[in-house]
């Protein structure tokens, strides 16, 4: 790891008489017409559930408020749904969604200060989102900071069938469902949350989907690593038992969200900001998504860990690494990943005192493959 570690970071932020609270390099941001006073906050998680989590994440360095995601029908088992930490860095979990239905959090949103803009996480069949996005934008012209409506594409929505994410030509045929009854209006942001990508044509099938929504205005990488499994060694058994998979989040999916985030930025029209999301930990974490082309970068595992003061300290960390490499905003390095110089092709130098095989007339090229013609 060629950055330095946290702690010199902050001590860099000190020397500078940058942190937190005082002046030094800035942290707003905008995320589809959106002005964040800083591009970290938290993601949808068991921790944005109730009106009292989100009155904590509005108090604190966040500079969003994201609600748990709510989806209608949803039913949750206490006895089979849970998370777990096994190594107080990486989260594995099997919650599902919220067990407070979308209305909760239409009534919540409006008593929090306003101060800064809200994210309405939602899911479900695509005429269900679509009723749901035509409410919010009824809501959204209330909140003083904006609201913006997620749209969480890990759900199952079709028995039988693939996460909706990874179906393309279900996936095309959702958002038009979703958006039948028009676009939203200006002062609504729609987005969606995206499973994670692995190879090329997962990411430019999503892409051509997203792309091909012009009503679209964010994308969210990623949601957790599904069909994780920890193991207790004391019992023997799924640490999530009596489940036995969960999605995996945290530091070890953090190079996975990375590469999404980076190719999705590649991909994506402009007007469509990238969202980073996993592994968010500390301050280089978020550099690196930031780095990467994310526009903001959520956090949830480390949130779980740490509770709503790991806002300021993340925050802190960042503004020390921007202060150290002497960058006064997030747009100074957003996106501006260095790319590696293309390798310099040269041919190989024969053996001294070794004469070239003989061909016998045939091309040796792919030769000393054991014989095999």
């Amino acid at each position: 790891n060629s950055l330095q570690p946290p702690s010199v970071y902050m001590a860099a932020s000190s020397d500078n008489a940058v942190n937190a609270s005082a002046e030094g390099p800035s942290l707003r941001t905008v995320v589809c017409g959106l002005s964040l006073p800083s591009c970290v906050f938290n993601s949808s998680n068991p921790f944005a559930t109730a009106l009292e989590d989100l009155q904590a994440l509005d108090a604190s360095a966040a500079g969003a408020v994201a609600t748990r995601t709510a989806c209608p029908g949803f039913v949750h088992d206490e006895a089979t749904m849970k998370w777990a930490s096994p190594d107080g860095a990486n989260t594995i979990n099997c919650l599902g969604y919220s067990p407070l239905p979308f209305e909760y959090y239409t009534g919540c949103l409006p008593q929090l200060s306003g101060a800064k803009p809200c994210w309405l996480s939602i899911s479900g069949s695509a005429e269900e989102v679509g009723a749901m996005v035509r409410e919010a934008a009824a809501l959204a012209p209330s909140l003083p900071g904006g609201l913006a409506v997620e749209i969480n594409l890990s759900c199952p929505n079709i028995a039988g069938k693939p996460t909706l994410a990874y179906d393309f030509d279900a996936l095309r045929d959702y958002l038009g469902t979703v958006f039948d009854a028009g676009p939203p209006p200006p002062t609504l942001a729609v987005g969606v949350k995206t499973t994670p990508y692995f190879y090329d044509a997962q990411y430019t099938g999503a892409a051509a989907v997203l792309n091909g929504c012009p009503h679209l205005s964010f994308v969210t990488a990623i949601n957790t690593v599904g069909n994780g499994l920890y193991v207790d060694v004391a019992t023997e058994a799924p640490l999530l038992a009596p489940s036995c998979y969960g999605g995996l989040g945290g530091a070890a999916v953090h190079a996975i969200a990375l590469g999404n985030v980076r190719r999705l930025r590649a991909l994506l029209r402009p007007s469509i900001a990238v969202i980073g999301c996993g592994g968010v930990d500390s301050g280089e974490a978020a550099f690196r998504h930031l780095l990467c082309g994310a526009s903001a970068v959520m956090v949830a595992s480390a949130l779980l860990h740490e509770g709503v003061g790991v806002f300021a300290r993340v925050e802190a960390e960042l503004r020390g690494i921007m202060a150290s490499k002497g960058y006064s905003a997030v747009a100074d390095f957003q996106g501006k990943l260095r790319e590696p110089a293309a390798p310099q092709q040269r041919a190989a130098a024969p053996c001294a005192g070794l004469a070239p095989p003989a061909t016998n007339g045939r091309s040796s090229v792919g030769g000393g493959g054991g014989g095999g013609d």
